[in-house]
């Protein structure tokens, strides 16, 4: 027969978590073999993603730019419209990935407006006052970027003003104001930042996709002027569950980025 203190020892042998909990450690779970290759197979399909929009970006900006060209828009104004127009084919490839990250069925919930006093809130209180705040902290990375680097250099010619013809003017400004927040929104807020959310947690897929966004901007000022937006926006549609509040704010933000500095 075993005594107690041989009973004691075999259970340590055999259980020596019971002995941690005991002592106030946590014990963590090993993830399984499919658990590790589901969290390889998510970032696979997002690098792939980022390639596959990017390369399919980069060809539809060129086609597009040469026809315009040939319609006898400047090369200025062609160029501008055809990557903000190119976003109109990423919207449709974002919604294929979202299909495959079995996204899809939350997508509506993201759009959702149930009350008027709802949508008065995340269409216009929240985007307001996420636009004022972006508007601050550019200034305070401005200041920062100017002491460090010099006045930063924005190519501020996109070949149309307020002295242009009514086709491009809207075009300019259905392009930059309306499809390319719609289509950045749903990508990186949408598509992007849910997928690496649902295995590093909130704040890692807020950064990780408000560097990915602001990296896309390419010119060195505009890219951590970017990723600040990116933060915002990552931000509160996490906390509110919805994509409305980014992607009225955004709007809000090249409206008058538009007007300020390019027209």
């Amino acid at each position: 027969m075993l005594t107690y203190e041989g009973r004691s020892e075999i259970t340590r042998r055999v259980s020596p978590d019971v002995e941690e909990a005991k002592a106030g450690s946590v014990v963590h779970p090993k993830p399984s073999h499919s658990e590790i290759r589901s969290y390889w197979k998510t970032w696979l399909v997002i690098s792939i993603f980022c390639v596959v929009w990017f390369l399919v970006t980069m060809v539809a900006i060129v086609l597009l730019f040469i026809i315009l060209d040939l319609i006898g828009i400047s090369d200025s104004l062609s160029m501008h419209l055809s990557i903000s127009l190119a976003y109109l084919i990423g919207i449709p490839l974002t919604i294929l990935f979202m299909y495959s990250d079995k996204q899809l069925p939350d997508l509506t919930g993201k759009f959702a407006i149930e009350s008027g006093k709802q949508a008065i809130v995340l269409l216009l209180a929240i985007p307001a006052i996420i636009t004022i705040v972006d508007f601050i902290l550019v200034i305070g990375y401005g200041l920062v970027y100017e002491f460090a680097f010099g006045v930063p250099e924005i190519n501020t010619d996109i070949g149309v003003d307020w002295g242009s013809g009514p086709f491009a003017l809207g075009l300019a400004i259905a392009s930059t104001v309306i499809i390319a927040p719609i289509a950045e929104e749903l990508m990186f807020r949408g598509y992007l930042m849910d997928s690496i959310r649902k295995m590093h947690g909130d704040w890692i897929a807020i950064a990780i996709s408000s560097l990915i966004f602001g990296l896309i901007h390419i010119e060195p000022y505009t890219v951590g002027m970017a990723a600040i937006g990116g933060l915002i926006y990552g931000y509160v549609r996490i906390k509110t569950g919805s994509l409305w509040p980014s992607i009225i704010g955004h709007m809000m933000w090249n409206g008058f980025a538009l007007v300020v500095t390019y027209l």
